[in-house]
């Protein structure tokens, strides 16, 4: 097994904790164009000058909100894709599977805030690169798993995988529908995707 490279849990100042969560709901409701600095420093039991004082602008902490949900779930899917290495290729994939989901599960105002935060210049390209940097880890384990040194297309499969999961629990979200039964539904279909996949085509 390769040395670990999983991410430690982000720390974040308490008082930075509870302005970000303020943040994050209130952006995630009402976006990021409604949503108003008044509001989140109501919610978050401070005022404004606080919020400006610690983060600069609005865009800033929007921009800091979505950059932490992507450092949560960052250390979060790092650790299970490192985990567990010699068990059956079937049972980790549905461990890296339930992590995800898991995880919107568990924040879902975050997981809209990131959906939020693409169409935002300033947040968008924080998504753009911790997104590489899951697609990138996502990769070496498509490399691993094939048993090749090198594999050019594995980068391919890994944009896909995460395409579909992203695409899943959003709209499992945004309808209120079974996040378990959407979870069991992107399990089956990448099981079946990438068992059938031609190893040839990554190469």
């Amino acid at each position: 097994m390769e040395p670990s490279t999983v991410l430690a849990p982000p720390r974040y100042r308490i008082a930075d904790e509870r302005l970000l969560d303020a943040a994050t709901a209130v952006f995630a409701t009402d976006g990021f164009a409604h949503a108003k600095m008044e509001t989140i420093a109501a919610r978050a039991g401070t005022t404004k000058p606080t919020l400006y004082a610690r983060f600069g602008s609005k865009e800033e902490l929007f921009a800091a909100a979505v950059q932490r949900e992507y450092d949560l779930r960052k250390a979060r899917l790092f650790e299970v894709y490192e985990s567990a290495d010699d068990a059956p290729f079937r049972d980790r994939l549905r461990r890296w599977n339930d992590a995800y989901f898991d995880f919107v599960r568990e924040r879902p105002e975050g997981f809209r805030l990131i959906s939020e935060g693409e169409r935002h210049p300033t947040a968008a390209a924080v998504i753009a690169r911790a997104s590489d940097e899951i697609v990138e880890r996502i990769t070496a384990l498509v490399v691993r798993i094939s048993g090749r040194r090198r594999a050019t297309g594995a980068r391919l499969v890994a944009v896909m995988i995460t395409g579909m999961l992203t695409s899943c629990a959003r709209e499992a979200v945004a309808t209120g529908a079974d996040l378990d039964a959407a979870a069991a539904l992107s399990y089956s279909f990448l099981y079946s995707a990438l068992r059938g996949l031609d190893a040839d085509l990554i190469r």
